[in-house]
């Protein structure tokens, strides 16, 4: 049956609250200039790269708010701030991150690690944590981008400036990529004992890696826990269905597979649901 690794959705950190992305945000940061212009405005002068943009007020908060809705006007809008505005990292930033949106996640991940490894401007607004963030962005992408490898790096990179929960769960993604769930299972149960808290994508991955190695009851019981904090979480119903299966219960992982397939039919979990449901109808009896 199929692997899943990729639990959770995007974060993205950012040097402003955005529409989308209000978590990841650090404590006090605040913008270079005091008057922010609209997403519109910033529409209509990203198409002008020809020479400088008189009166224009240049803005990480206008440009990080087109990310979502529109990430090629926030791409070129980030180039014209950098080209005419000296937007610095903060346009550097916004650039990388409109990549990411567009699908391009190698380019945003490439910029995103360069960017957390050159000196930082503005220090009194960029503590450790920044940093981290980059590399949560990053680590995210190279995942997206099927490399796992270069995850692991961004994530070590992060966690020298940032003890990051989130960076753990990174990590245990990319590890599960490169087969290494036997260090999963060893990282998480630690990880677990310290912050027991840590939400259902945590437990989802640690059983997700005990199951590969074996350990079932395990596996169950910390899929269990993770619907208990998340009931309807696509993710932990694949995983459980697959530790169904896996203990006997078909009956038992069909209705988690279509369960995903009712909450999130456009999902890459439910594509791996799919192709789990197939395999069982084509042979019932493989495990």
């Amino acid at each position: 049956m199929n692997e899943p690794v990729c639990y959770g959705g995007r974060m993205k950190f950012s040097f402003v609250p955005t529409r989308r992305h209000l978590p990841c945000v650090v404590a006090g940061t605040a913008l270079l200039v005091s008057a922010p212009v609209t997403a519109a405005t910033a529409r209509g002068h990203a198409a002008d790269t020809s020479g400088p943009v008189s009166g224009q007020k240049w803005s990480v908060e206008a440009c990080m708010a087109m990310v979502g809705d529109d990430p090629f006007g926030a791409r070129d809008y980030a180039l014209d701030w950098e080209r005419h505005g000296n937007g610095g990292q903060e346009a550097k930033h916004c650039h990388a991150l409109a990549l990411l949106e567009a699908g391009d996640e190698e380019s945003a991940a490439a910029e995103l690690d360069e960017l957390a490894h050159q000196p930082i401007e503005h220090a009194e607004r960029a503590p450790s944590s920044f940093r981290a963030g980059l590399e949560k962005d990053a680590a995210d992408a190279w995942l997206s981008a099927g490399q796992p490898e270069k995850a692991l790096r961004s994530v070590d990179y992060g966690l020298a400036f940032e003890d990051d929960t989130r960076l753990h769960l990174l990590r245990a993604r990319a590890l599960l990529a490169q087969d290494q769930a036997d260090v999963v299972v060893k990282e998480l149960s630690v990880l677990v004992a310290k912050k027991p808290d840590i939400g259902a994508e945590g437990y989802v991955l640690l059983a997700s890696a005990e199951r590969r190695v074996g350990q079932l009851d395990a596996a169950a019981m910390h899929v269990a826990h993770a619907l208990e904090i998340e009931p309807e979480n696509p993710a932990a119903l694949l995983e459980r269905g697959i530790v169904r299966e896996r203990k006997g219960d078909a009956t038992g992982a069909q209705a988690d597979w279509q369960r995903v397939l009712d909450l999130a039919p456009d999902s890459h979990e439910a594509d791996l649901a799919r192709q789990d449901l197939a395999v069982m109808a084509a042979d019932p009896d493989t495990p």
